[in-house]
């Protein structure tokens, strides 16, 4: 012990100068620290909201079951998305319209056809022919471009004309 002793008393100056290298290191290691001490507080501010840190387990746990909540919701916005997309298919999506004079002494087109077809081409063509004495209004069912019927020209053309839009 009385040799450090002495290895100390002939190196004072060595000694005070690796005192003051350490407390330096120390002193830049401990702000280092705080600082990073600083910013782990201010993220776990928001994380916690007016929360203490013993109800750590319970934030854990209340976001968890948020989270899956929210999962079941995404789920069932998925399946109702998919009904959507199935239920537009059969929506009318395509229209065309064809204005004619089927007779020759009544002005303007005022008769039309009018094809009403949805994803698959499958739907309705209505007829209406104006007259003097009235008019009278005919429907053709459509089943994937095609009718049992025989078309007239002005509803193959609307039918054409739907199936291209």
């Amino acid at each position: 012990m009385s040799e450090i002793i002495n290895i100390f008393n002939n190196n004072q100056e060595a000694v005070i100068i690796v005192g003051i290298a350490i407390l330096i290191f120390l002193f830049a290691w401990n702000t280092y620290l705080s600082l990073s001490l600083k910013n782990i507080k201010k993220k776990t501010r928001s994380f916690f909201t007016g929360k203490q840190s013993k109800d750590l387990e319970e934030v854990i746990y209340n976001q968890i079951k948020n989270s899956n909540k929210i999962n079941e919701n995404i789920d069932k916005i998925y399946k109702e998305n998919e009904e959507i997309r199935e239920n537009i298919k059969k929506c009318i999506q395509k229209v065309g319209v064809v204005r004619f004079n089927p007779f020759g002494d009544v002005g303007g087109n005022q008769s039309f056809a009018i094809a009403l077809l949805d994803n698959s081409l499958s739907g309705v063509i209505i007829l209406s022919l104006y007259s003097r004495d009235g008019v009278k209004v005919y429907s053709k069912q459509i089943i994937e471009g095609k009718s049992e019927y025989k078309l007239s020209e002005e509803e193959e053309k609307a039918l054409a004309i739907a199936s291209n839009s």
